[in-house]
């Protein structure tokens, strides 16, 4: 392991000392626990929201099957992307091409990794040219909660036939003119992540900024990546609770996103992505809710391919033609009206995009250059029926993609509070996923799912939740496909500080027409966590193994569980002032946990790091 601070490292760390300056008195003094708080962490199954049909309503009115990330959550991982995150969560899959911010493959429920869609405040971040959601490209720091539907959720949002990740970033600090955490790691191969968050509210403005640098020398070989990342956020507060908002994201990344060493291949990237979003929530009366919005994507990524021996262009390129490249950009809006009633919930809105994308790809004997554009549009209407204990859920969604036949797209949910500790959930849905723009004329692929579920927590300070899918998937391929599993989870409530969590997922997916194994449908995945915070000290052991079910002759490795431990230590605390040093171990047993050979897991490695907040 090697442990060298870069420049820029340092003068992150430099920073960051600096601001502890400013809060040296009481450096050790230790923070008083609060068990309360230990307890939002695992509440969020009884008493949060989710926003699975465009509305936030209770979780115990939510018929798909949801995991909500909360923000205490992600702080206990000292993650660094959106992709650590969604390493912890049951039911998803994450295949990593390196260490932080290089490319993660995310699948839900062993579904095509190009059939999730990635959302970020409602802005669509999922490729049109690739249907690639990149999640490592989403800093952690920036993020309020994460949402996971798990299975179509096209009446809501269109193409969205394998699930949903919808990233929820923080909003401004209501009750400070000025507040901010400064934070810096450093770990092997020079890894290191540096990041500078402002926040807070003058009168009825209210301002989020967050810049920050994350760097690294590779911990999978020629995967360097420099990857500078910004994000801001502004709101408007307007008379009758509305509000005006608006928000900018930026990444800039020069980066290696595939070792390939049995291809003698390797491939460098420079990456850019922006997005702007702007809009308007506003009560009409006060039961109706009027949101409107509008966002700007731009995407560019220039790709070029070596060989790892002697840095040669790769046997398999054109030689005139050493770079690929693909520049998406989309012009989007979105309108709702959301009646809340005494027994409904009812919302109903238009989605609008405008794509455009310019590209080319390049093998050995052809250069195939492309542009295309579409203008696409959905319209969605979907009710919250509430009796009582029972509520129904119907949703309905048209679209026309332009590119591919008109879709329509149709659920019913049903959830029913049998008692205080038990909650039965019923899903049925049709759904599709769109295949790329560049492929005109193009067959959608289609499903059907079918989902029930219990949850319970009638067993003193643990909960339960058990679910059972099938989904028949058809359209973009000429086989039929069938999938189906159960998912079980479960969680402890706080006892002397320390909890456990667990979750495992197993899914067969099979061919329909002669019964054979699709392979790289992961079978079995499985999720563990033990967990100690008591406000001053905290950690956090976490386990992972997945099953990919990929062919022998890839030689894939799955045969343990990959152990990562994090650390932390609050050294002060005093009102909004805060001194806390953390650490992570990861990979602790050096497992190898991949599909193929040709993506390595990153090895143990280790980082440490000071957070302030002031």
């Amino acid at each position: 392991m090697t442990l060298l601070f870069p420049r820029h490292s340092l003068r992150a760390v430099l920073m960051a000392l600096g601001l502890i300056a400013c809060l040296a008195p009481g450096l050790l003094c230790a923070a008083q626990g609060d068990e309360d708080e230990t307890l939002e962490l695992f509440s969020a199954w009884q008493a949060g929201a989710s926003g699975a049909t465009r509305s936030p309503k209770p979780l115990s009115q939510t018929a798909e099957n949801v995991t909500v990330v909360t923000a205490a959550e992600v702080a206990a991982l000292n993650a660094h992307t959106l992709a650590d995150i969604l390493d912890t969560v049951p039911g998803l899959q994450l295949s990593h091409n390196g260490g932080p911010g290089i490319i993660a493959y995310s699948q839900i429920q062993s579904s095509s990794f190009q059939h999730v869609l990635l959302l970020l405040d409602g802005i669509p971040l999922t490729s049109i040219g690739s249907n690639f959601s990149d999640v490592s490209a989403i800093p952690a720091r920036i993020i309020e909660r994460v949402e996971i539907i798990k299975g179509p959720a096209s009446t809501a949002w269109g193409s969205a036939l394998g699930g949903v990740i919808n990233v929820i970033t923080k909003t401004p600090e209501r009750d400070r003119s000025f507040s901010g955490i400064a934070a810096a790691s450093i770990g092997s191969r020079t890894t290191s992540d540096s990041s500078l968050e402002l926040s807070g509210s003058v009168k009825r403005l209210g301002y989020y900024l967050s810049a920050g640098f994350l760097g690294s020398d590779g911990l999978v070989p020629t995967t360097r990546i420099d990857n500078n990342n910004f994000h801001g956020r502004l709101t408007w507060e307007l008379p009758g609770q509305g509000q005006l908002f608006a928000q900018v994201n930026s990444t800039n990344a020069r980066q290696g996103d595939l070792y390939a060493l049995p291809y003698d291949l390797r491939q460098q990237d420079d990456k850019r992505l922006i997005n702007a979003l702007a809009g308007l929530r506003q009560p009409l009366t006060e039961r109706l809710e009027l949101a409107v919005s509008g966002y700007h994507i731009y995407q560019r990524q220039w790709s070029a391919y070596y060989n790892i021996s002697d840095g040669a262009p790769w046997w398999g390129q054109a030689p005139d033609l050493p770079k690929s490249f693909a520049t998406e950009s989309s012009l989007g809006a979105t309108a709702s009206l959301t009646w809340r009633g005494d027994q409904h919930l009812l919302t109903a809105g238009g989605d609008y995009r405008h794509l455009e994308i310019t590209g080319n790809s390049i093998d050995s004997t052809n250069y195939s250059p492309y542009s295309r554009k579409a203008d696409r549009w959905g319209l969605f209407l979907n009710d919250t029926i509430t009796m009582g204990r029972f509520s129904i859920t119907p949703g309905l969604r048209f679209d026309r993609p332009q590119t591919s036949p008109d879709q329509f797209s149709a659920s019913l949910g049903a959830t029913w509070q049998v008692s205080d500790s038990t909650l039965l959930r019923a899903y049925v849905a049709k759904g599709y996923g769109m295949p790329l723009l560049q492929y005109v004329d193009a067959v959608p692929a289609k499903i059907l799912t079918t989902q029930v579920g219990v949850e319970n927590s009638s067993i003193p300070y643990l909960w339960l939740k058990a679910t059972l899918f099938r989904n028949m998937t058809w359209g973009d391929t000429t086989e039929q496909r069938l999938s189906q599993g159960a998912e079980l989870e479960l969680r402890t409530k706080p006892l002397f500080h320390t909890s456990l969590g667990a979750g495992w997922t197993y899914t067969d997916t099979h061919r329909t027409n002669d019964g054979s194994q699709v392979h790289y449908a992961p079978r079995n995945t499985l999720k563990l966590l033990l967990r100690y915070d008591d406000q001053t000290y905290r950690a956090l052991l976490t386990g992972s193994h997945i099953n990919w079910n990929s062919m022998a002759g890839d030689n894939p490795r799955y045969g343990g569980l990959i152990w990562d431990l994090h650390l932390g230590a609050t050294l002060y605390q005093r009102e909004n002032r805060a001194l806390e040093l953390f650490f992570s171990g990861r990979n602790l047993f050096n497992t190898g946990q991949y599909p193929y050979d040709m993506v390595p897991t990153p090895g143990r490695w280790f980082e440490g790091g000071i957070r302030v907040k002031f």
